[in-house]
């Protein structure tokens, strides 16, 4: 956005803005647990909240006048040079696994567990994972659909 802004104001040509199809969607419920959604899937726990508080914080991090670009220094916004002028937004477009990862029915359970004792930077590095690699994907949400049909069986019976 704030690049186009400013080639808005430059007479420049803008960029083309391309949303994500599929998105995390998360949900606090206000009692030390979240609702969450991707790739279909619902997400639901303590697990949630806890990575719904550490994505919170880590988009208010990039605002921290420490982390801000030098506008002096980026010509986007008047300055002299390029040295120092861009908002460092790696932290969510890098994948970086933090655990060891679970096959893709270990992932699938872990998604949808939904007591105290789940590790949410396991299930993160799941998710994560999920976007890098399609075939994973596919694999985790076969195994969650089995599981949820499973679990649907057994409450209708």
């Amino acid at each position: 956005l704030i690049e186009n802004i400013t080639r808005y104001i430059k007479n420049e040509s803008l960029t083309v803005y391309n949303p994500q199809d599929d998105f995390l969607k998360l949900f606090m419920c206000g009692d030390g647990t979240a609702l969450g959604f991707r790739f279909g899937l619902p997400l639901y726990g303590k697990w949630v909240w806890q990575l719904k508080d550490t994505i919170d914080r880590m988009f208010m991090d990039l605002f921290r006048v420490e982390n801000l670009p030098d506008p002096h220094n980026n010509p986007a916004l008047g300055g002299d040079d390029g040295e120092g002028g861009t908002l460092d937004t790696s932290q969510y477009d890098e994948y970086v696994q933090i655990s060891e990862l679970p096959n893709a029915e270990e992932g699938a359970n872990l998604l949808l567990r939904t007591d105290d004792d789940v590790d949410f930077q396991s299930a993160w590095d799941v998710l994560r994972h999920m976007v890098k690699d399609d075939e994973y994907k596919q694999d985790v949400l076969q195994h969650a659909h089995d599981i949820l049909q499973i679990r649907e069986t057994k409450m209708v019976h």
